[in-house]
């Protein structure tokens, strides 16, 4: 895997804001390690994996959700 980019390992939090709607999430570091267990090593890698709850209730396709990490520091 590239180094270019962190990755989920490297993020403290991730938020999940669905564009469409407004609802946002709040994915923490032990939900992310989960991702990370799966071979899901990257943002854009979960991205595809995502969608939003409440535009998928309304028939929407839920797919156009923005990814805006919280990285560690130290």
């Amino acid at each position: 895997m590239s180094r270019d980019k962190p990755g989920l390992a490297d993020f403290a939090a991730l938020y999940i804001r669905c564009d469409d709607c407004g609802n946002e999430k709040r994915m923490t570091p032990q939900v992310l390690a989960r991702f990370v267990d799966r071979g899901i090593h990257c943002a854009d890698e979960l991205r595809s994996k995502l969608t939003c709850s409440v535009c998928r209730a309304g028939g929407g396709r839920g797919k156009n959700v923005a990814l805006i990490p919280a990285f560690r520091w130290g």
